[in-house]
């Protein structure tokens, strides 16, 4: 029984995981020309590992300052928010003497 998983597309290419008798990969250029390649059972762990053991490598390649920036302003303000969720809020009383609300402490 093939359980039939949904296809992924980039710009160029095509991904869909397949489990028919051993789990396939096949990748496939969307311009069609070429024919797809398929990469079986125990190969995708290893292709998976080899691409987890070069992930800097990829992800400084494929990452450019711009965004980096940005990445590292996302995680700056994230920080930044988690630090000021910590910090305690002190409440603001009033007194209101039925007239006017005057803020104490003025």
């Amino acid at each position: 029984m093939e359980k039939r998983l949904p296809i992924q597309q980039t710009e160029k290419w095509l991904f869909h995981l397949q489990q028919e008798r051993t789990l396939q990969l096949r990748l496939a250029s969307e311009q069609g020309t070429d024919t797809p390649v398929l990469i079986e059972g125990h190969d995708i762990s290893v292709l998976l590992d080899y691409l987890y053991d070069h992930r800097e490598v990829i992800y400084e390649a494929t990452h450019d300052q711009e965004r980096r920036d940005l990445e590292a302003k996302a995680a700056f303000d994230g920080s930044l928010a988690h630090e000021l969720e910590k910090q305690p809020v002190e409440p603001t009383r009033y007194f209101d003497d039925g007239i006017r609300r005057t803020r104490a402490g003025i």
